[in-house]
């Protein structure tokens, strides 16, 4: 874990020194991705330099409130808690008709509320918001597009959640974190384990073969595998790819700002 760690630290230093920015915000949610991150931005800019922001609604747990103030405390960080039921108000007026009521649009909009708000904080303090995603859940669309999965560093986006898990442990989490299950607290009684069909330990183990060894379907199953999740797994994988790409371009000229035709570096240095 100690070269992993040294990796990301020197990234994130790297980031910042590049774009000449100091500050950085960051969602705290109580939860296992948030924590980690904001460990190793304390660690990169320092603790006078991150901003920490609770954002709980009505079906956050106390739990998870207790354990991102936990976090920030312990971290020596500057934090806020803003509530966002207010702004819930204005969508619940849009949306009269409670029999169309959608609970994963409802979810998203929580997700991208949260964001509008961190970015409005980095704005007015000139800081970058750091993103909590990490691979698994990038691979699976386990994000919102817009929300969560907004960012201007995904700090951990090329770490699957079980090695994760193990730098949190490395880092010195709390255990209350550690061994809490993994849940975005959008909807009641949601479990990431429940909603994706099985635990990360087993999810990251299929993921691997085959982004990172490129098995098929079947080459997957044959390794041990239930043939029903490996193919929820890789449906998922493919149906979620507009979560990782930047909006389509209509291409029209022979050097549009499609991702293959412009290439450059992310900098403000000239």
């Amino acid at each position: 874990m100690k070269e992993i760690y040294n990796a990301l630290i020197l990234g994130i230093k790297d980031y910042f020194e590049k774009n000449e920015i100091s500050k950085a915000v960051i969602g705290l949610s109580g939860g296992l991705d948030s924590s980690v991150v904001a460990y190793l931005a304390v660690k990169a800019i320092g603790k006078e330099n991150l901003i920490g922001i609770l954002m709980p609604d009505s079906v956050t747990s106390k739990e998870s409130i207790k354990d991102a103030k936990k976090v920030a405390k312990g971290l020596g960080i500057k934090h806020d808690i803003i509530p966002i039921e207010g702004f819930m108000e204005v969508f619940d007026k849009i949306n009269t008709n409670v029999e169309l009521n959608d609970l994963s649009a409802i979810a998203n909009v929580k997700a991208r509320t949260r964001m509008i708000i961190l970015y409005y904080l980095a704005q007015i303090n000139n800081a970058f918001v750091l993103g909590t995603s990490d691979k698994s859940e990038i691979a699976l669309g386990y994000t919102t597009k817009y929300g969560d999965n907004a960012s201007d560093l995904l700090v951990i986006g090329d770490l699957w959640k079980t090695e994760v898990f193990k730098l949190g442990k490395f880092l010195g989490i709390p255990s209350s974190i550690l061994k809490k299950k993994p849940s975005a607290e959008l909807i009641l009684g949601q479990t990431a384990e429940k909603e994706l069909g099985a635990s990360y330990h087993v999810l990251d183990r299929i993921l691997k073969l085959y982004i990172e060894n490129d098995f098929s379907s079947k080459e997957i199953k044959d390794n041990g595998f239930k043939k029903e999740l490996v193919l929820n797994v890789v449906k998922r994988i493919k149906s979620n790819e507009h979560k990782r790409r930047a909006p389509v371009i209509i291409r029209l000229s022979e050097r549009s700002f499609h991702n293959k035709d412009w290439r450059m570096p992310i900098t403000n240095r000239f």
